[in-house]
């Protein structure tokens, strides 16, 4: 019998009994803090690659010493939506790259095998001291050290084995990897490669080049195995990811050899500047395959999330891996099909029918962004766009909905990450942009990016007005001669009223941004206020609110910008106490979704729920 199955059953109850003995998070204390040389070498190399630029130089370090400080929340997204997560950061394939490179070089200079072995194994333990205790990177190197010695004894291991053994050692060790989400994705991935892949490429050559059955094993395995968790991360199905992989997977091993060399050809910067180039370019390329493939159409496609998500997900992926692997027939293969017609059934499909009854007339719109505010509102066909949330994706699939692809007027109330994190969606589409003070570098280079893609800059005080179609809008704050600091203090006010040609289909309103109480009193006794039928109420529905400014509005409507499950407990129940008793229906992103108002020919006001 062999002996992987009674090791498989080993780990998982070893896995189990590490879950229930210990605590999750916070159980590994940092490298850098342990050895503070290991974070300078990490900075360096990090300030080597910035000088090169763009999005390679930021992704460099992530790919070859695990730093991705300089991954900007635009490029981090993109690798989200296309499913390149796990290459943003070092992931455990390099400790392979690591043993395997240093091991033939030793050989190729003619050391014996203990050598190589030795020199190979001390590599390794340098590369994890570098790199930190990543769960990916201590599987990996667990299995190396293993396979190392498997080799020093003269004897072989099979790869399921071999990862059994390392789990446990890994569990043992540290048994509080049984709740790292990261190592649970590692070993699966691992688990998929080294089970699935090949089964899948023989039958993938049946239809398809064996080159191109090779390479889209690789992901499609790997991705088959994590899926079921990967749900629990994020309840959508990345449509290009496995394209993606397959097209990104080749060139991070250069990028990474590349980086590597530049590490150790420091003390000569002609060429440690050469291979750092080299690494730039291949890590480049691969955050330019992120940003294609997270930009076009339908890049992700919405699953259900929680338990739910998850079982559909194992159905699927144990009914695909015995159809893979010749144990069930091919009509074993109707249980994973139903499974994801039941999936998107509850999820795309839903969405199809609720998107048939939209109203094309509507005036305002909230956009589910997560923990971030983005409202639009539109009259004579003029769309105006008040922040833009912190995920692109997320900001494009909304305007995508909404059939926006030009923005007439942007206000950016503040430069929090919540409100323009997702700006890079918007270059190139914007006529106006009146924004809030800015505070410091970062908010400078957003608004001199807007500048050079064709925008007209407006800075945002009491008393600046315009027209969008029939509406009028109009800053009521902040004020000339009240000092506040920049940020939620300083947030831009705007108020949409009906102008003269306004007919029965116009919808008045006020954004107030992150407005504070304190703020929001100051607003009141400068005057000037009227009643709003919409309110976006300010900061998330925090508690932090002014009710006398929500009485005098008396809003029919308030509109929340939240994530669902937020750490911030917004929206609070105080806030929506509030709106309650002053008669404001409140609408929340996160249970709703895009929300839709309108009024019809007789002037009542209506509301339309993505999601009811």
């Amino acid at each position: 019998m062999s002996r992987w199955p009674v090791l498989t059953g080993a780990t998982a109850m070893a896995w189990v009994a590490a879950w229930f003995v210990t605590g999750e998070s916070e159980y590994r204390p940092s490298m850098d803090a342990a050895s503070p040389w290991v974070a300078s070498i990490r900075t360096s190399f990090a300030s080597s690659a910035a000088r090169f630029g763009g999005d390679g130089g930021a992704l460099l370090p992530g790919l070859v010493v695990g730093d991705t400080s300089a991954v900007s929340e635009s490029l981090a997204d993109a690798m989200r939506v296309s499913s390149l997560t796990h290459l943003m950061a070092v992931s455990g394939s390099n400790c392979a790259v690591v043993t395997g490179l240093v091991f033939g070089l030793a050989a190729l200079v003619g050391l014996g095998l203990w050598w190589r072995i030795g020199l190979a194994a001390a590599s390794l333990v340098g590369f994890v001291v570098l790199v930190g205790g990543e769960p990916s990177v201590l599987r990996a190197s667990a299995m190396a050290l293993i396979a190392l010695a498997t080799l020093a004894i003269g004897t072989s291991i099979a790869g399921v084995t071999l990862l059994c053994l390392a789990v446990l050692g890994c569990l043992a060790l540290d048994p509080a990897l049984s709740h790292s989400v990261g190592f649970a994705l590692s070993v699966a991935a691992t688990l998929g490669l080294l089970v699935l892949a090949r089964p899948l490429s023989e039958r993938l050559a049946a239809r398809l080049p064996r080159w191109l059955a090779t390479v889209l094993a690789v992901p499609l395995s790997a991705s088959i195995a994590c899926q079921p968790i990967v749900f629990l991360l994020a309840p959508y199905v990345p449509t290009y990811g496995v394209i993606a992989n397959a097209l990104a997977d080749p060139l991070v091993p250069v990028a990474t050899i590349a980086g590597l060399l530049a590490l150790i050809t420091a003390p000569l910067p002609w060429l440690s500047t050469g291979f750092a180039g080299v690494g730039w370019l291949f890590a480049s390329v691969v955050a330019a395959i992120a940003r294609v493939t997270a930009a076009l159409p339908v890049a992700r496609i919405p699953w259900p999330a929680g338990v739910a998500g998850f079982v559909l997900g194992a159905v699927i992926s144990i009914g695909l891996a015995l159809w893979i692997l010749g144990r069930a027939p091919n009509r074993v293969l109707w249980v994973p099909t139903t499974a994801t017609a039941l999936a998107l059934s509850l999820t795309a499909g839903g969405n199809v029918l609720a998107w048939s009854t939209a109203p094309r007339d509507w005036t305002w719109a909230q956009c589910d962004v997560g923990q971030g505010d983005a409202v639009l509102v539109r009259d004579s066909g003029l769309v105006a766009l008040i922040d833009v949330g912190r995920d692109e994706p997320a900001i494009r699939e909304c305007l995508g909905r909404l059939g926006v692809d030009h923005v007439d007027l942007l206000v950016l109330t503040h430069f929090d990450i919540d409100h323009v994190g997702a700006i890079g969606a918007l270059y190139g589409k914007v006529d106006v942009v009146v924004h809030g003070p800015t505070d410091g570098i970062a908010d400078e280079v957003i608004l001199r990016l807007l500048t050079e893609s064709g925008a007209r800059l407006v800075d945002a005080h009491r008393g600046i007005a315009g027209a969008l179609g029939h509406l009028n809008w109009s800053v009521l704050w902040p004020a000339d001669g009240v000092p506040v600091e920049p940020g939620n203090p300083a947030s831009v006010v705007v108020r949409f009223d009906a102008g003269s040609g306004c007919d029965a289909f116009c919808v008045d309103g006020v954004d107030l941004g992150d407005l504070p109480a304190a703020e929001q009193t100051r607003l009141l006794r400068l005057g000037a206020l009227a009643t709003a039928t919409v309110v976006k109420v300010s900061h998330h529905g925090s508690r932090d609110q002014d009710p006398n400014l929500y009485r005098l509005l008396h809003s029919s409507v308030g509109l929340i910008g939240v994530g669902a499950d937020n750490d911030y407990g917004h929206p609070t129940d105080e806030a929506l106490d509030m709106l309650a008793s002053t008669g404001t229906l409140a609408l929340r992103s996160d249970h709703n979704g895009i929300v839709l108002i309108s009024r019809d020919r007789a002037g009542e006001l209506r509301v339309w729920r993505e999601r009811s």
